[in-house]
């Protein structure tokens, strides 16, 4: 058994020594990674795994663990120079999971910890900006009520629909939807929202740490065999905003360092502006691509690039990036080596080969099996007939397959038990939707892009998906949905062409498998190795 860790159980970025996955998690060693290069990330500390684990054990967390805690509070504000429920200067902060392995949208994250009934009138003051302020406020109570106090989402959804917002200004809209979530978590959740926001870190800690036994993260490790026991860190993060408004402009996006679909070179993503990080992986607006950040502010897009290319060599594999821009300044939230489909795997491998990033028998080491067998998967030979596409959308992972429609993820699970090949239908996915998506052979939405939930999800698990092919209603209690102007009922059977991004009635023949260049070369190299 090997000796206990000496290192502290909570840590600051810059402290933590040495970025550990297993002790920090997979988030909070890539923020020690990038703070030592020297990228621009907001400050914050890391709850180990060790913390983690405890919890499950012990039901709560040590007052040892408390103290440190509010230890590293303190040095937030002390190096921010704002303070918790100050409504003069106030410390905001996310609390994130951070498991060792990544776990894409599997468990928890409450953004804007910190705000109150007094600290929301203050940042309206000192903005000026009430629909920035009361809107950050009400994506707090929001998570707050689903992710910590267990409200269900159709519930807070019906709470926020009964709020009297019509013909109110934004920002005196986004008032009325707090008061309602207030009185909802008082009432349904188990007591008054915590005005104190120590008292609020606390709870979104143990929220965060118990989504690790959560439902859909225990399917999603059983699926990708994951060990149970290894537990998740959490990460503490000063808060940096993409919803501000103001002379520069302010927004969040997900890009990676090639394309996560075909291993293309070419970084690849989207931007979303005023707006937060979450709204980019939900699908739930429609966002731009990478390449109109460069467009719109050139010296931002400069250094963006100069931030994947500096991790993509540390990594010396396929990475993702999650940022930021608030007025203007880029910040750097979260990087981790990006899932991939499996053309994508072996394209990339045999790129970094041919690159000088990596050798020979780490690109045969780095492409399981699985990911070779995909690299090969049906694709179709051909675009469908135009009289039988039903939707056209975007082709966010590749591949084609077939099956029965389902609009909702527990039918879906349900009509696999019973062998049947089925296909999601969503008008967006997340990560409630784990099970449909382990039952489906495609996936399909109304909304997002290609580094939406679904895209990302997809594609780790080898499913091809079409993305954004517009308006999708689901109706009769989940048994049907208008897909624009057509309606379909569940069972309908229906073909995804992940490569083309096209829906349609029937599926055009499948293409012969046939090993492409990289294919041939990587084979090779394997072959070698295993002898």
């Amino acid at each position: 058994m090997s000796a206990p860790s000496t290192l502290p159980d909570v840590v600051s970025f810059g402290a933590a020594g040495d970025p550990d996955p297993a002790r920090l998690g997979g988030k909070g060693a890539s923020l020690v990674k990038m703070v030592g290069l020297g990228l621009p990330v907001p400050p914050g500390f890391i709850l180990s795994t060790d913390v983690g684990r405890g919890y499950l054990r012990d039901g709560g967390l040590r007052e040892a663990v408390l103290a440190d805690t509010e230890r590293e509070l303190r040095g937030l504000e002390h190096a921010l120079d704002r303070r918790l429920g100050d409504p003069d200067a106030p410390l905001l902060v996310s609390v994130r999971s951070g498991a060792p392995v990544s776990m894409p949208g599997m468990m928890d994250t409450i953004l804007n910890v910190g705000l109150n009934d007094a600290v929301v009138e203050g940042l309206a003051r000192d903005t000026g900006d009430d629909e920035f302020a009361w809107g950050s406020y009400e994506r707090l109570l929001d998570s707050f009520a689903t992710t910590v106090r267990g409200i269900s989402a159709g519930v807070v959804e019906e709470a926020l629909l009964d709020a009297p917002t019509t013909g109110l200004p934004p920002g005196d809209a986004a008032r009325e939807r707090t008061k309602a979530l207030l009185a909802l978590i008082r009432e349904e959740g188990g007591g008054e929202f915590p005005q104190e926001p120590r008292a609020q870190v606390e709870e979104c800690v143990n929220a965060v740490f118990g989504s690790w036994n959560s439902p859909r993260a225990k399917a999603y490790r059983k699926f990708r065999g994951v060990d149970d026991s290894i537990g998740t860190a959490c990460v503490v993060q000063s808060m940096v905003f993409g919803n501000r408004h103001g002379a520069a402009p302010s927004g969040s996006g997900v890009a990676f360092s090639r394309d996560p679909s075909t291993g293309a070179p070419g970084s690849y993503g989207e931007i979303l502006y005023d707006a937060q990080g979450e709204d980019v992986v939900s699908g739930v607006r429609d966002a731009e691509p990478l390449d109109a950040l460069s467009a719109r502010l050139p010296e931002l897009g400069r250094q963006l690039e100069e931030v994947m290319v500096s991790l993509e060599r540390e990594a010396r594999d396929l990475i993702e990036v999650e940022f930021t821009i608030e007025l203007g300044k880029l910040w750097v939230l979260q990087t981790r080596v990006a899932q991939r489909g499996g053309r994508a795997a072996v394209r990339i491998a045999v790129d970094m080969v041919d690159e000088g990033l990596i050798a020979e028998a780490d690109a045969a080491e780095r492409v399981t099996d699985e990911q070779l067998e995909a690299a090969r998967a049906p694709r179709f030979a051909s675009a469908a007939d135009e009289a039988d596409v039903l939707a056209r959308g975007l082709a966010s992972s590749p591949g084609g397959a077939v099956g029965e429609a389902a609009f909702d993820a527990a039918r879906a699970q349900a009509m696999a038990d019973d062998g049947r090949k089925v296909v999601l239908v969503r008008p967006t996915t997340s990560p409630t939707d784990v099970q449909g998506f382990i039952a489906s052979v495609a996936v399909v939405t109304g909304r997002g892009g290609r580094t939406s939930h679904a895209a990302v999800v997809a594609r780790g698990m080898g499913r091809p998906a079409v993305c954004g092919i517009g308006d999708v209603t689901v109706i009769d209690g989940g048994r049907a949905a208008r897909i624009g102007d057509v309606e379909m009922r569940e069972g309908t059977q229906i073909a995804v062409d992940g490569d083309r991004g096209i829906v349609a009635r029937t599926a055009p023949p499948l293409a012969d498998a046939q090993d492409d260049t990289y294919v041939t070369r990587l084979n090779q190299w394997k072959a070698t190795a295993q002898t």
